[in-house]
């Protein structure tokens, strides 16, 4: 099925010592030649140190040229060239990457990693790892100071920061006192303080950088994930997924003094470099909210993300954002269009922005159906929509086979397969019956060639309506 007008992509000290333990043991003088090699299948075979705990994280460098990618869930990242649109690289031989930050002007960039207690230091230009710092099992977020000279990092199971000095590659100090800190970690723009998201009690510990000390607690978050300090210091935005909610903090009062209202299960609150809008990702909703900061009110919505989280980088003008999706693409959005422009991803560009109607009513799945632009075919979820038609479903783990009973014809399905078997007859499908998450996926031709039902396209509203045919 051609879907016309489609947005098609374009590119796309002592105490401090024995706070840290390291997953690894590394030569004295961090010697590269010392660390296993990336990519080797060392680090694929250690269990995961806090797989229970899942996130993604982007970096664009300040060129706007490199976007570096990972998913917790994925022992490797990705690395984009944003002007040509292609995968650079995917590096392998992490096991729970959770944060990546540029550094040194863009020329360098750092991921953490939870299981391996460490940060792998890249070169940008040729992809070289440079250096491997070990700060102790559970290293999280990341933050560096404006000065590009000291970066900090949560510890979510240590419940602590460490302070890296990011010119010697060393650690100079432990902050205990937090609760579980995770990914939400912001430097203050004067440098003066950290603000770091503690998961486990709902707040925001404030840190003095002087004194390497907490002076002060904000609280009355719920499940807190992402944080925002606007550019005069004076606001701080965080995304609430247990109220579905921005709050608004005065940072002065120290205390929440409003919440905006926004999609499911917010985890992302970005600011825009002018700190005109906010962009509140909602995870269950694949959207955006844009929120406008100067009266709190959301302007727009963006649709058309997987699961959007915490991963949002403004380009440095504000007219673009990147948003990194579940499959690890990245979406570039027009800001003041409040549009996606493209996507660039290792394979066949996807967009989750199809919804599905069978008998007039919406099929609900925990896996949206989508549309995969290069191949041209649109993809439904198999069980949903053949029980709506009112067959009765089967599913073989061993033969990854689908079967449906259908007005007393057999039909079945096998993931991976191009062709559908209808009673004793095979029928070419437009392409391969594909897995998302826990879900069976067929090309809309199935539901038409093999189940016989209405196919209709809704351009406007991006709806697939289907109906039985008497």
């Amino acid at each position: 099925m051609m879907v016309n007008k489609m947005i098609k992509p374009v590119l796309f000290a002592g105490m401090v010592l024995s706070a840290i333990q390291p997953a690894i043991i590394f030569a004295a003088d961090n010697n590269p030649a010392s660390i296993p090699a990336a990519g080797n299948n060392t680090a694929a075979a250690i269990r995961p140190f806090d797989g229970e705990i899942t996130n993604n994280s982007l970096a664009v460098s300040p060129d706007e040229q490199t976007a570096v990618v990972s998913d917790s869930r994925q022992p490797w990242i990705r690395v984009y060239d944003l002007a040509k649109g292609t995968l650079r690289k995917e590096i392998s031989g992490f096991v729970t990457p959770r944060n990546i930050i540029f550094i040194n002007g863009g020329s360098q960039f750092v991921v953490s990693d939870s299981t391996l207690g460490t940060l792998r230091f890249y070169n940008t230009e040729d992809l070289a790892l440079k250096d491997e710092v070990a700060v102790g099992q559970g290293a999280f977020g990341t933050a560096v100071a404006p000065d590009g000279n000291t970066m900090y990092v949560n510890n979510e199971a240590k419940s602590t920061v460490t302070v890296v000095d990011l010119g010697q590659h060393k650690t100079t100090a432990v902050i205990p006192g937090f609760s579980q800190p995770r990914q939400g970690i912001k430097v203050s723009p004067d440098g003066r303080s950290v603000f770091v998201t503690n998961f486990k009690g709902d707040k925001v510990s404030v840190v003095d950088v002087k004194t390497n000390a907490i002076v002060h607690e904000i609280s009355g978050f719920s499940m807190i994930r992402a944080i925002s300090i606007s550019a005069d210091g004076s606001t701080m935005y965080a995304a609430n997924s247990g109220r579905n909610s921005i709050a608004i903090v005065d940072i002065s009062q120290g205390k929440i003094i409003g919440e905006v209202k926004v999609g499911r299960d917010p985890y992302g609150a970005s600011l825009s470099p002018d700190g005109k809008v906010l962009f509140a990702s909602n995870k269950l909703d694949n959207t955006i909210n844009i929120i406008s900061t100067s009266d709190n009110s959301i302007i727009g919505t963006i649709k058309g993300f997987s699961e959007p989280r915490q991963a949002i980088s403004f380009s440095k003008d504000g007219n673009f954002a990147y948003v990194l999706n579940r499959d690890l693409s990245v979406s570039r959005v027009d800001v003041k269009a409040g549009m996606i422009l493209d996507t660039i991803s290792d394979k066949d560009d996807t967009y989750y922005d199809v919804k599905v109607n069978v008998k007039g009513n919406p099929i609900q799945s925990e896996e949206p159906p989508y549309y995969k632009s290069k191949a041209d075919i649109i993809y439904v979820p198999v069980r949903f929509v053949s029980e709506a038609l009112g067959a009765t479903v089967e599913w073989n783990n061993d033969s990854q086979t689908t079967q449906i009973n259908y007005n007393g014809k057999i039909n079945s399905v096998n993931v991976g397969g191009k062709t559908a078997l209808a009673g004793d007859q095979q029928i070419q499908l437009d392409g391969p019956v594909e897995k998302s998450g826990e879900r069976t996926f067929v090309p809309l031709s199935f539901i038409s060639k093999v189940m016989g039902a209405s196919v209709k396209w809704d351009n406007p509203s991006r709806t697939v309506n289907i109906t039985p045919v008497k």
